[in-house]
């Protein structure tokens, strides 16, 4: 089981939330599909096994990825890629429209996770499903997204 986030825009204790959630539901690792918005939200995602993406937002990049390796999280830097299970897995902010867009084309990932937009996301083009969390912080409506990628299943989980 996978978790899956974005958008904390420095909203540690949503972070904590979630991760709180996914330990319940027997989430084996979390992805943070960016705008972490400080060092301070790394903290409550090395309470689990996690990695992020960097966002538009995260201006203190190399910062963020120094204080990440210092804790034992993992920084993907602009794109993640990697197997889980046997499915393949692409993770991006989402910002950039040309990067979905050549990652769609490419057709190499079972899954491509990505934030950036303020709503959840679920669509699929040709063997690619995209899925977007919806955000943590800066709506209404605060969501996360646990995973099963053996099986494609997917529960939203409101924060």
């Amino acid at each position: 089981m996978l978790g899956v986030i974005s958008n904390s825009d420095g909203r540690a204790e949503s972070v904590a939330t979630a991760a709180g959630i996914f330990r319940a539901a027997g989430a084996d690792f979390v992805v943070h599909c960016g705008d972490i918005g400080g060092r301070h939200v790394l903290d409550a995602l090395a309470a689990v096994d996690g990695a992020f993406v960097w966002g538009d937002r995260d201006r203190d990049r190399m910062g963020l990825m120094r204080y990440a390796h210092s804790i034992g999280v993992d920084c993907l830097g602009l794109i993640g890629d990697f197997d889980f299970g046997d499915k393949k897995i692409a993770v991006i902010h989402g910002d950039d429209r040309k990067l979905i867009r050549r990652l769609l084309d490419e057709q190499s990932h079972d899954f491509l996770l990505c934030g950036h937009e303020l709503s959840v996301e679920d669509y699929t083009v040709g063997k690619t499903r995209v899925l977007n969390p919806g955000p943590l912080h800066g709506s209404q409506a605060a969501s996360a997204l646990l995973l099963d990628p053996a099986t494609g299943k997917i529960k939203l989980v409101p924060i």
